[in-house]
């Protein structure tokens, strides 16, 4: 039966941390995985892409890979991942210049940070540029399934990244980190998240953790709460947590911001949403 999931491999922002106050929410970086119309298709590759269960590489001819951006804390786990290495594996990477995505591999690997560079890998590899045109996915065109289509867009971030959203038939999701909605994308995310089924955003500061640190590209989690209330959408997860927050922290913080709406939690590595 075709699957119609969202698994979060990878919730934290910045560096992995690991320890009893981060059982919950997990420690792990950027990394969500989509299961619909007979793709799999992940979000970022941070440390959670560790965390890709193993048959999903058994069940999918082929897995898509769509960068936000080419920050470290969303890119680290692709030289451990064991896909790369695998004859029989097919990744296609997509990023907003997708000709820039070897070198940066290229860099990310160099001597002397990494032993090994990405000559050694052996899956095959394909690079796209994504930009205001839809991405059209129809690897299960004949199974009759609805194709599925993912869409990016701009967010403030320094050095520039994108948001994603997923449609697919009926449903859809939005995932938007390492952006920040009060230096001018707040009201277009509302709009590109309008009634989506499930919108993952960036929420990594308390209110004063975002006036110390303005200009990080990162939003307070108020503001976050306040724009997955306003899009309408089915269900909101706050997401790149702080390396600082521990359970105790975001499950208090998250009490808090329930006000805004019941259906707003954080993310937790290792949750399964189905849609």
């Amino acid at each position: 039966m075709e699957k119609n999931q969202v698994t979060i491999l990878g919730a934290r922002g910045s560096i992995p941390v690991s320890g009893n106050g981060y059982s919950i929410y997990g420690g792990a970086t950027s990394c969500v995985l989509l299961e619909a119309a007979g793709e799999a298709v992940l979000f970022d590759a941070g440390s959670g892409l560790m965390n890709l269960p193993q048959r999903v590489r058994k069940e999918y001819a082929r897995i898509h890979v769509f960068l936000s951006h080419f920050h470290l804390d969303h890119l680290m786990g692709i030289p451990m991942s064991s896909m790369m290495y695998d004859p029989s594996a097919e990744v296609i990477f997509y990023a907003e210049d997708g000709e820039k995505i070897p070198e940066v591999f290229r860099q990310m690997m160099a001597e002397p940070l990494w032993p090994v560079g990405p000559d050694s890998f052996r899956a095959k590899l394909d690079f796209c540029s994504i930009g205001m045109s839809p991405v059209v996915l129809n690897g299960a065109a004949d199974t009759g399934s609805h194709p599925l289509t993912v869409t990016a867009v701009p967010v403030t971030h320094p050095g520039g990244a994108l948001a994603f959203r997923a449609d697919w038939g009926t449903h859809s999701m939005v995932y938007a980190t390492d952006c920040d909605p009060d230096e001018g994308t707040g009201r277009s995310l509302e709009g590109f998240a309008v009634d989506t089924d499930l919108f993952i955003l960036d929420a990594q500061y308390t209110d004063e953790e975002y006036e110390q640190c303005r200009g990080f590209g990162h939003p307070s989690m108020r503001t976050s709460a306040q724009i997955i209330a306003a899009s309408g959408a089915g269900q909101g997860l706050l997401f790149h947590h702080s390396p600082s927050h521990t359970d105790a922290q975001l499950g208090a913080y998250e009490q808090q911001l329930q006000q805004y709406r019941k259906n707003i939690s954080f993310a937790k590595e290792g949750e399964i949403i189905a849609l």
